[in-house]
């Protein structure tokens, strides 16, 4: 009897300041099913399916964010962009003068980059989720060749688990970090863009020769 399924062949890569979540791709593996017996890495079935439960949890917080207004909020702060500066044309600013320009700046990248890490991440769940799955199918199944002939033993099992379970943590790290950008490029996304407005109009007012 056989069972067909996917393993993932390389851990999750650490990634840029947005941490994007990388798309890894699978090998396909046969396994070839054994009778009775002891079955290697059954030790690691509850940590995988403890990953899974924490992965359904963290998607259904990730899911209720308004992700939705992000490319509206993205357009308003484009508009406020260009309108600053068609303001500000010719005018020099010192630092302090020009933080509301560079907080409107900020929050322009914050939600430019949301529908991209949107995207990556519910990919990466599905993948994520099919992955382990068929981890834990393996071994339950007491799996112990793969499809190029390499023996699935515990060593083989104790690896592939490790590197399951170290995409599966940094998935959730990059759920978080996606959400709190999110919060941060819309809170207050009206007064950001009203002190900036106020501030190139200041500016704009002010004699040359001052």
């Amino acid at each position: 009897m056989k069972s067909r399924t996917t393993l993932r062949s390389a851990p999750l890569s650490l990634l840029p300041w947005d941490r994007r979540v990388s798309l890894i791709g699978g090998f396909s593996f046969v396994f070839l099913m054994v009778g009775c017996g002891p079955k290697p890495g059954t030790e690691h079935v509850s940590t995988l399916r403890e990953a899974l439960v924490a992965l359904d949890s963290a998607e259904a917080v990730f899911n209720e964010a308004p992700h939705d207004q992000a490319e509206p909020a993205l357009a308003q702060v484009d508009s406020a962009l260009r309108s600053v500066e068609s303001m500000m044309v010719g005018l020099i600013v010192n630092l302090e003068q020009g933080r509301p320009f560079n907080v409107l700046d900020e929050r322009r990248r914050m939600l430019r980059r949301q529908p991209g890490r949107q995207r990556r991440i519910e990919q990466e769940l599905d993948r994520t989720r099919r992955q382990i799955g068929n981890l834990i199918e393996a071994i339950v199944d007491g799996a112990t060749v793969d499809a190029e002939g390499t023996p699935i033993d515990v060593a083989y099992l104790d690896r592939v688990a490790q590197d399951e379970l170290r995409i599966a943590q940094h998935l959730l790290e990059e759920m978080e970090i996606a959400l709190e950008f999110l919060d941060r490029g819309l809170n207050d996304l009206d007064g950001i863009i009203q002190e900036a407005d106020s501030t190139a109009r200041y500016l704009s007012a002010i004699p040359a020769s001052l």
